[in-house]
């Protein structure tokens, strides 16, 4: 998830920061996935007066996310602009075994190791997205964290993610905290609905045609991202046959299978998330616990990630109040339905 400096404003998360100044971080690997998207891949910078300093410390970045969603504040290196961006757990095609990711990526103690991956939205009107989206290797930022975006409660039994955009981050990293731990012998239940503008973003998942309910919704949905009509692409190779990110979806859906299962949805294939697609995954969870959540054992969660238009139609919007930012009333598609004991939350 994306923010501007908010998160420093809340006592609370501010206790939870690992550092009070920012370190100096550059640029290993800038890929392009899409027309509106890049993964930045950052390590401590290894020229300076700061160079190798062991960047975000390993035991609160473990911490953080085994208490689940965390993230860091990146900023321009020549300007007081700087956001909050989710980093994407380790690579887990990269790993023989759950949990040798511990030992490289975003909780590696080796300072050499200490890199993290990024997914950013290309902004051409945010200047920090531009910078960004332009840097080459060895490019200069400045970086730190980690900050605790959502803590999860205890005992989660199934957690149904409803995704727009980059706002996939917080949703794979999440997944790979939950799937990697058991609960009496049981991994949670984590379903993710993706929705984005372009078909090239979610490249190599497969997107279900829309039923002819669709065709009414779409015009609602359509402003979500931004325009009614993506633009069609123009820089990425035609022989891109699965986006990173799908790739990595697709290798935890190998390898939970049964707990973990993901649906894409396109703009421009005329696939919008539904009620009825919420429903479908709400009765899934009711099928699979015997019961609804009020009954079942343990918590079951719905969580928002996306532009602030995405959020705002299936839950409502954000408030913020004495300086801090509060999940204010469930409204939008989601305030109108039996959620079966679901609780929302807005990333």
């Amino acid at each position: 998830m994306l923010g501007v400096g908010l998160w420093s404003a809340n006592p609370e998360n501010s206790r939870r920061q690992t550092i009070d100044v920012f370190q100096d971080y550059e640029l290993l690997k800038n890929k392009k996935i899409s027309t509106s998207s890049n993964m930045l891949t950052i390590q401590p910078s290894t020229f300076g007066p700061r160079a190798y300093k062991t960047g975000l410390d390993a035991q609160k970045v473990a911490e953080a996310s085994k208490r689940g969603i965390w993230s860091v504040q990146i900023k321009h290196p020549l300007l007081t602009i700087a956001r909050l961006y989710t980093p994407l757990p380790p690579f887990l095609s990269d790993q023989n075994e759950p949990n040798q990711g511990e030992k490289f990526g975003y909780v590696s103690t080796n300072p050499e190791e200490n890199q993290l991956r990024v997914l950013i939205r290309n902004n051409p009107e945010g200047e920090l997205s531009r910078y960004l989206s332009r840097m080459q290797a060895g490019g200069r930022l400045e970086l730190r964290g980690p900050y605790q975006e959502y803590e999860l409660p205890g005992d989660v039994k199934q957690v149904l993610f409803l995704v727009g955009g980059t706002g996939i981050s917080p949703a794979i990293q999440l997944a790979h905290t939950l799937l990697e731990k058991e609960s009496d012998g049981v991994k949670p239940k984590v379903s993710i609905l993706w929705a984005n503008r372009r078909s090239e973003e979610c490249e190599g998942g497969t997107i279900d045609p829309p039923p002819r309910s669709d065709t009414i919704f779409s015009r609602a949905w359509g402003t979500l991202f931004g325009t009614e009509t993506p633009p069609p692409r123009n820089d990425i190779q035609s022989n891109q046959l699965e986006s990173p990110i799908v790739k990595e979806l697709s290798t935890l859906k190998a390898r939970y299978s049964g707990p973990f299962d993901v649906t894409y949805f396109a703009d421009d294939q005329q696939r919008f998330i539904t009620k009825q697609d919420i429903q479908r995954q709400l009765h899934a969870a009711i099928r699979a616990t015997g019961s609804a959540a009020t009954e079942s054992r343990g918590k079951s969660l719905i969580l928002i990630s996306g532009p602030d238009g995405f959020v705002e139609h299936f839950a409502g919007p954000k408030v913020w109040r004495e300086g801090k930012e509060l999940q204010g009333t469930l409204g939008g598609m989601l305030q109108k339905m039996d959620l079966q004991g679901f609780t929302v939350w807005k990333l």
